[in-house]
C-alpha cells in the first residue's frame, strides 16, 4: 500500500506579520546610481520621528546587553574568537558605555589583534583622557610589540592618575629597564615594593636588575 504525502497550501494569513513597520525589501528595483535614489519604504511622519528615536535608543541598550552576556559566556570558557563579534557589537550599539569599549580592547588583544586593541584604548582615551586603566591596557599592547618608550610613557601617565597601583609601577620599571635607565627602574620597583611589599615581581626584578 502507497501512501501519498500531500503538501499543504501556504495559507498567507498565518504568516507572522510585522508591527509597526514595513517589511526591508529584499529585491533590487532600481540601479544604485540613479539621479534620484529610489524610496523602497515610506518615510515615517514627522510627529513620530521623536518616539521612534527613543525606542531605538532602548532597544539599543538591550541589544548591548544580550550581547555583552554572551560574550561573558563564550569569555568564561576561553573561547576568545567567538566572543569577540558579541563584544564587538555591545561596543557597537552603546558606543558610549566605556566598560564595553574597555572589554573590546581587552578581547581583541587576547585574540592577537594588538592594531584592533590600541584603537579600542585609543577611543576611549579620545573620550576620558584621565582613564588611568586604559593609559595602562594600551601600555601593556605596546610593551607586548617592543614599543618600550611608548609604553614607558603610558605607565607614566596612569601614574599620574592613579600613583598608588604596584603592578603600573613594576611595568614601568621593566619599560626603564629594557631602555638601558637602570636607576630610574630601581626607583620604580621600590616603588612597587613600598605600595605592596608583597609584590613578586618587583621584588624578582629589583634583585634581577642587579
Amino acid at each position: 500500500m502507497t501512501t501519498t504525502i500531500q503538501n499543504p497550501t501556504p495559507n498567507p494569513s498565518a504568516a507572522p506579520q510585522q508591527q509597526g513597520f514595513q517589511s526591508i525589501p529584499t529585491r533590487i528595483r532600481d540601479l544604485r546610481d540613479a539621479p534620484v535614489p529610489p524610496l523602497v519604504v515610506d518615510p515615517i511622519e514627522d510627529q513620530n520621528k521623536q518616539a521612534l528615536l527613543q525606542s531605538l535608543s532602548e532597544l539599543g541598550v538591550k541589544m548591548a546587553e544580550i550581547h555583552r552576556t554572551a560574550g561573558e559566556a563564550y569569555l568564561s570558557q576561553a573561547a576568545y574568537d567567538q566572543a569577540l563579534p558579541h563584544i564587538e557589537a555591545a561596543a557597537t550599539f552603546s558606543p558610549g558605555e566605556i566598560e564595553y569599549q574597555m572589554q573590546l580592547g581587552f578581547v581583541r588583544y587576547l585574540c592577537g589583534d594588538d592594531v584592533g586593541a590600541v584603537s579600542a584604548f585609543n577611543g576611549i582615551l579620545a573620550k576620558e583622557s584621565q582613564n588611568d586603566e586604559a593609559w595602562f591596557n594600551l601600555g601593556m599592547v605596546l610593551f607586548g610589540q617592543e614599543q618600550f618608550v611608548e609604553a614607558e610613557d603610558c605607565f607614566g601617565k596612569s601614574l599620574e592618575i592613579v600613583a598608588t597601583d604596584a603592578q603600573t609601577w613594576n611595568n614601568r620599571g621593566v619599560c626603564l629597564w629594557k631602555m638601558n635607565k637602570i636607576d630610574e627602574a630601581k626607583n620604580c620597583f621600590n616603588k612597587a615594593i613600598e605600595i605592596d611589599p608583597s609584590d613578586e615581581d618587583a621584588a624578582f626584578n629589583l634583585a634581577s636588575i642587579g
